[in-house]
């Protein structure tokens, strides 16, 4: 097709399925209007965005996080004259079209979840920190502490990197902090938790309730099922993809922000809190 058919969806991102799913909505809007998405996904490969961006036919761009917050990464596509949308930035909050969910707020309603459900030894796995949603997410989480008097304990804090094996790697030090609950920063990691769990004889949700973050195709499929932030992320890329199409008819519309709202999924892996819960 001609670069006139043609919208590239440009990620550098380990999750898959996060990509496969914004992938899916972009294709949605595209296809009813005639349009093509293009997906290339440069993580673990030695292209850059500037290589990708040079080589692409297309008549617009979709960028993913954390390409839709790298400002070198903006320029060059900026470069490129060609209208672009950016999913779930942080940064520059009036640069370019952008589809967002409140990443504050739902990993806060997360929290509040579990101090709902009688928990305060609460801890989190974050993610990577190139990934600024990570910053958000732990910020909405220590607010949501806050709003119950508790402060941020250091030994309940780990750092992954939106794995599964980071997870795997990591639990050991919070299980070690002895919490009665986990909010892991995406499902992958928390399935990674599930598993160090399991290899060690802690119980989930009976030692420790666990959460996650993206309700990805792993969530549902654990046992216990987890409990679980839902980013609406193909109602996201079918956004993204309307804007696209929407400036490539209209070289003249004004940018636009678009919000998207979350779900918390409730499934099985969190229970009450009773006193002297936990494992030990």
């Amino acid at each position: 097709m001609s670069a006139s058919g043609n919208i590239l969806l440009l990620s550098d991102n380990s999750g898959n399925d996060y990509v496969a799913r914004i992938r899916a909505g972009a294709e949605r809007a595209a296809t009813s209007a005639g349009f093509s998405i293009v997906s290339v996904n440069i993580y673990g490969t030695e292209l850059t965005v500037e290589d990708v961006l040079r080589d692409a036919d297309c008549a617009a761009i979709v960028v993913t996080p954390p390409v839709s917050d790298d400002r070198h990464s903006l320029l060059a596509v900026e470069a490129r004259k060609a209208p672009y949308v950016r999913i779930a930035p942080l940064l520059d909050p009036g640069r370019g079209n952008i589809v967002a969910m409140d990443e504050f707020e739902a990993a806060s309603a997360i929290t509040r979840l579990l101090t709902a459900r009688g928990h305060r030894r609460i801890a989190i796995m974050r993610g990577p920190k190139i990934h600024l949603v990570s910053m958000r997410r732990y910020n909405g989480y220590a607010n949501a502490l806050g709003a119950k008097g508790l402060r941020v304990d250091p030994a309940l804090v780990a750092q992954g990197d939106f794995t599964r094996q980071s997870g795997r790697d990591e639990a050991g030090r919070l299980f070690a902090a002895k919490p009665t609950a986990i909010f892991a920063s995406n499902d992958e990691m928390a399935a990674g938790i599930a598993d160090a769990a399991k290899a060690v004889g802690i119980a989930i949700p009976g030692d420790i309730s666990l959460v996650g973050y993206d309700d990805n195709a792993v969530a549902a499929t654990m046992r216990p099922a987890l409990t679980t932030v839902r980013q609406p992320l193909e109602e996201m890329g079918e956004a993204a993809g309307r804007l696209a199409i929407e400036c490539i008819r209209n070289p003249h519309k004004p940018n636009e922000s678009v919000t998207v709202p979350f779900e918390i999924v409730e499934r099985e892996s969190v229970v009450d809190c009773s006193v002297g819960e936990g494992q030990g």
